[in-house]
């Protein structure tokens, strides 16, 4: 296992990139004065393309790359604070090393994850743990879609880094602390599908429906399995699922051919679909299954919603004065 984790690293770390942001740090959404801050980044393609946290280059002026030995400007390109991903160009000049993108639907809990970052102003350095949890929520904060939970401790410095599975290939990005010795994680294909709304569209894409809905668990016999089922709580007017027909109390059994038996299973669905696509979602009405057809409309602009959240892998922060 050494000799895999000492190769997986070895073959990964010219990708992992240290990325310096400068301008009006945010706490809480808040301004918190001007900062240098440096965190973790990695190439996903060839052409210079990045990512890392949105957290570290919101509100930036001036962000580079520390490269082959100097300084490269970034180019941001677009970011997402529901996913905490930031996605950049860097204008190497040149091909630059990326790390493979693989498949977050085939982890399970238990699988091995290397994360890679810089720890401090210290070399990049892997902390190898096991996925602990894939969570729809944390507290009263409510993911997009499910969120990797690894059993990594990160250090500050370190959000923004990919997250490997055994064979290198990226499966996360590292957005999140949890507790003193665990991190979450946006799954890869979440990653892939947020990118390609920046590069398509110029920011992130999210569908919507105008549903309300709400899980609860149900039991047919004293002492029996509990079944869990998901139903509409309510159906807003004027939105697509007013028009297509939906009511209050119908149960959501498939939504395409993914079965529903959880809210997690509504937003994980949901959250790769785009708007103006056609859907076809099964429900139980009156004991007996419909089919109701549903064009998906695009999420209205709201307020962010005031919840508790994971605490964020903190960037290391320089004064300005020592920024270069």
């Amino acid at each position: 296992m050494d000799a895999e984790v000492a190769g997986l690293y070895e073959r990964s770390q010219a990708a992992v990139i240290k990325i310096h942001a400068e301008g009006d740090a945010t706490f809480a959404r808040s301004p918190a004065g001007p900062s240098h801050r440096v965190s973790s980044g990695f190439f996903i393609d060839a052409t210079g393309r990045f990512v890392t946290t949105d957290t570290l280059v919101e509100n930036a002026a001036a962000i580079w790359v520390e490269w082959q030995g100097r300084h490269v400007p970034a180019k941001l390109l677009g970011l997402d604070p529901l996913t905490k991903l930031a996605l950049l160009q860097l204008d190497a000049g040149e091909s630059t090393p990326h790390l493979p993108l693989g498949n977050s639907d085939d982890l399970r809990i238990g699988s091995l994850v290397v994360a890679v970052g810089f720890p401090y102003e210290m070399p990049s350095a892997p902390v190898v743990g096991f996925v602990a949890g894939l969570d729809i929520s944390c507290g009263r904060r409510v993911f997009p879609v499910n969120q990797i939970r690894a059993g990594c401790r990160l250090s500050p410095g370190q959000g923004g880094g990919p997250l490997l599975n055994a064979h290198g290939e990226v499966v996360g990005l590292v957005v999140a602390a949890h507790s003193k010795d665990q991190c979450y994680c946006l799954p890869v294909n979440a990653l892939k599908k947020i990118c390609a709304d920046i590069l398509d569209h110029g920011s992130p894409q999210y569908p919507w429906v105008g549903l309300d809905v709400s899980e609860h668990a149900i039991t047919n016999q004293l002492d029996g399995p509990l079944v869990w089922q998901v139903s509409i709580r309510e159906v807003y007017s004027n939105t697509p699922a007013a028009t297509a027909g939906f009511q209050t109390q119908d149960i959501l059994l498939r939504i395409a051919t993914n079965e529903i038996h959880r809210s997690a299973d509504v937003l994980n669905t949901m959250f790769y679909r785009h708007g103006g696509e056609t859907l076809q979602i099964a429900v139980l009405r009156a004991g007996r299954t419909q089919e109701v057809k549903i064009v998906i409309g695009c999420r209205p602009a709201e307020p962010a919603p005031i919840v508790a959240v994971p605490v964020l892998p903190v960037p290391q922060i320089l004064p300005v004065s020592a920024a270069r």
